[in-house]
Parts: structure tokens; C-alpha cells; sequence
């Protein structure tokens, strides 16, 4: 690829030779001929300009010897450049004989079914959708086009998949909710989980999640969220778009989540709470209460970040106040002995 062609699918501007020819985003420490390295931090900018047949740099980077491509956002250009130079290896359409189909099963054009798939009764996937080795795809299930099931995914009963989604492997869909209620005896008594989870367009959810199905209605994730690997989304919660969740993040059920939330990993939200649009749950927090809109919060429990990290500098500074503390009532009691 051309590197003005590059920049134009980076978003970026050209310095240097635009008839550069770049095949391949490197790291730096692979840059060489035919190679284009994103170099987000300045100072290896030496250690690879003039190596690799172009770097992408920040638009106010340094000049550079050789070609460059020019950016407001590395990260960003990184993953065009990763889509425009490495695009994803797509198998041939085509259903493997090993796979088994029930009765009513509907096929859009250019499916691909990999080995020993199953696919329930009424099922309906759309066009150009991937089900890779032992994904299991229930009754009823809708997939929309472009989906992409990794190797031993599951979907259960009736659950619906929009438009490119992709599901890592071992991943669940549709799990039964946590649901019990206790007779006299205390004994736990399954309550049905009769509802179903619907994701929207462009979800992703990692390897070895899992999103429970609602009680009743719906469990419900929005356009373009994104889940890590080990999250767990309880029954009837509904998160809305462009929400990221780093891994082993654990939602109870009914928790409602707003557009464009960010949670880092090991965070935990209890039942039945509401997180506002755009805002940030730093790593390792227990949301136990509501959080609003565009606020930062962190610490278990859950306060906002500016106060936890007060309370934890406070802490640090705890025993050498215990310390004063005992030394002044030394003090003390030596001025009041007669």
C-alpha cells in the first residue's frame, strides 16, 4: 500500500515521499524495510526513523528523517493501520459436514460453519456470519450479518446477536439469571429464567464471559460496548453504547449502565444500581451505590477518585500518627501526676 493511501485511511498527513510502499505495522524493534511503526512515545522516534520505510508519529512530534505519516491520535491510527494493512483472515463460506442442523434452521448467503457446530431448531443467521469449531447455537437464537463466533462459544435459547458482533471462545450468551427464592425451610427455589439477552450492533464480548438472560423481558447490551475476558453480566442489567469493560468486571442483576462508561478491571457494581453516561470506574472498585453522569470513581467502596485518593494518602500517613498520638498521651499523663 501506497503511504498516501495509508494516511488517508489513518486520517493523517503525509511528509516525505508519498510513494512509499508499507506492507506490514511494526514494532519498533522489527522496523525495516516495507515496515511502518506507530510511535506513540517520542522518545524511540531516533531508534526508528530512517529504519523502517515509514513511522506514524503525533502531529506535533519531531521532524523525521525519513517518511512519516502525521496524526492527532497514535492509538487511533494504530488500529486503521492494523484493519487497512492486516485485514482479518476470513474462512470460505460453507457448512462442514461434521456440523448438525435442526429442522427449521435458516442460512444467509456466505455462511461459514466450522466443525462439529450445532444449531438449534428456528435458528436464523445472517449473511456472512462465522461459527467457528463446537459453537453451539440454540433454538430460536436470531445472528445478524458479519457475526463472528470463535471456537466453542455458546448462544442458548432465543437470544439475539445484531450486526457484527464477535463472540470470543467460551464465551456464554444466555445463561440461565441467578435466581432463587427461599421456601419456610430456607431450601432455594429456582425461579425461571424465561426472558432472553439481546446485543446490539458491533458488541464484542471476550473469552470466557458470560451475560445472563433475563427473568423476564430482556438483559440488554447497546451498540459498540466492548467486554474483556472473565466479565460476568448479571440477569435483566442493561448497558447502553460504546461502554468498555476491562476483565473480570462482575455486574449483578438489574443494574441499568448509560452510554460510553469505562471500568477497569476487578471493579464489581452491586444489584439493582445505576452508573450515568461517560462515567469512569478506575480498577478494582464495589460500586455500592448510584454513580452520576461523568464521574470518576474508585476505592471499595466506591468514592469519588479526588476523595479516595485523599483517604488513601491519610492512610499511608496512619501509623506515624498513631505514633504522635501515643507519644502526646505520654505527655499528658506525665503533666497530670501530682
Amino acid at each position: 500500500m501506497r503511504l498516501a493511501d495509508l494516511a488517508e485511511r489513518v486520517g493523517g498527513t503525509v511528509s516525505g515521499d508519498p510513494g512509499v510502499e508499507v506492507v506490514r505495522v511494526a514494532p519498533p524493534s522489527e522496523a525495516g524495510p516495507g515496515a511502518v511503526v506507530v510511535v506513540s512515545d517520542p522518545n524511540l522516534l531516533p531508534h526508528v526513523d530512517g529504519r523502517a520505510s515509514a513511522v506514524i508519529v503525533h502531529e506535533d512530534a519531531p521532524a523525521t528523517r525519513g517518511p512519516a505519516i502525521r496524526v492527532r491520535d497514535t492509538r487511533l491510527a494504530l488500529a486503521h493501520a492494523l484493519r487497512a494493512l492486516t485485514p482479518a483472515a476470513r474462512p470460505a463460506p460453507g457448512v462442514h459436514p461434521t456440523c448438525v442442523l435442526a429442522g427449521g434452521v435458516r442460512l444467509g448467503a456466505g455462511v461459514f460453519l466450522g466443525p462439529y457446530v450445532v444449531v438449534g431448531a428456528d435458528a436464523e443467521i445472517g449473511d456472512r456470519a462465522q461459527i467457528h469449531a463446537h459453537g453451539i447455537v440454540e433454538d430460536g437464537v436470531r445472528i445478524g450479518p458479519d457475526a463472528v463466533l470463535h471456537a466453542r462459544a455458546t448462544i442458548r435459547r432465543r437470544c439475539t446477536l445484531g450486526a457484527r458482533v464477535v463472540i470470543q471462545s467460551g464465551a456464554v450468551i444466555g445463561s440461565d439469571g441467578f435466581g432463587f427464592a427461599q421456601d419456610a425451610a430456607r431450601r432455594h427455589v429456582p425461579i425461571p429464567q424465561v426472558g432472553t439477552v439481546v446485543l446490539g450492533d458491533d458488541v464484542e464480548i471476550g473469552a470466557n464471559s458470560t451475560v445472563d438472560r433475563a427473568t423476564l423481558g430482556e438483559t440488554r447490551i447497546g451498540r459498540g460496548t466492548k467486554l474483556d475476558n472473565y466479565v460476568h453480566i448479571g440477569h435483566n442489567v442493561e448497558i447502553g453504547e460504546d461502554v468498555a469493560m476491562a476483565a473480570a468486571c462482575f455486574i449483578a442483576g438489574s443494574v441499568r449502565i448509560g452510554n460510553r462508561v469505562l471500568m477497569g478491571g476487578m471493579s464489581g457494581v452491586a444489584d439493582h444500581l445505576t452508573i450515568g453516561d461517560d462515567a469512569v470506574v478506575l480498577g478494582d472498585t464495589g460500586v455500592t451505590r448510584d454513580v452520576p453522569p461523568r464521574t470518576v470513581v474508585a476505592g471499595r467502596p466506591a468514592r469519588p477518585r479526588m476523595e479516595y485518593h485523599r483517604a488513601m494518602a491519610a492512610a499511608r500517613r496512619l501509623p506515624e500518627a498513631l505514633r504522635e498520638l501515643a507519644d502526646l498521651r505520654r505527655r499528658l499523663e506525665r503533666l497530670e501526676k501530682p
